[in-house]
């Protein structure tokens, strides 16, 4: 029996770029799936101000037990005034597959629903774990945009 995982989310600012930029640290095989570089500490600064004027935009550190143990990242009113979707759900790999995903998808639901109606998830890259993981919680393939993107959907209401 899996026990119930409870996770704290924590608003990103600009003095969080060094957890996150560890966090992908220890996520080498999300990084060797989408066949990029791992991001250094200045490009998530980067990325962290840009956020910071989108409006729309929400990101969160996920807290176990005080611990930073995965980062979200979504936007609200996305692609339509009705629905959210998910850009990334980061867990650091070696505490992946102890109900940490799921648990941030579920609090997400909480936040968004009776504001949104939908919500999205994204998959990069040929990520078969990720559309295996969307899938177990509750979302059903959507479309492919080309090769690399996939979208998941699930209704909130």
């Amino acid at each position: 029996m899996r026990v119930s995982v409870h996770l704290d989310f924590l608003p990103v600012s600009a003095d969080a770029a060094s957890a996150v930029h560890r966090l992908y640290l220890n996520c080498p095989t999300y990084i060797a799936l989408i066949g990029g570089d791992t991001p250094t500490l200045h490009d998530i600064e980067r990325e962290l101000e840009t956020l910071r004027h989108d409006t729309r935009r929400q990101a969160v550190l996920l807290l176990c037990e005080k611990q930073v143990v995965g980062f979200l990242d979504y936007k609200v009113a996305y692609p339509d005034l009705h629905s959210a979707t998910i850009s990334l759900l980061l867990i650091e790999e070696r505490l992946q597959g102890q109900g940490l995903g799921k648990a941030a998808v579920e609090g997400l639901e909480a936040r968004l629903r009776g504001r949104m109606q939908r919500l999205f998830a994204v998959v990069y890259g040929n990520n078969e774990q990720a559309k295996r993981f969307w899938e177990r919680v509750g979302f059903a393939h959507l479309k492919d945009s080309g090769p690399t993107l996939s979208w998941y959907q699930k209704n909130l209401d």
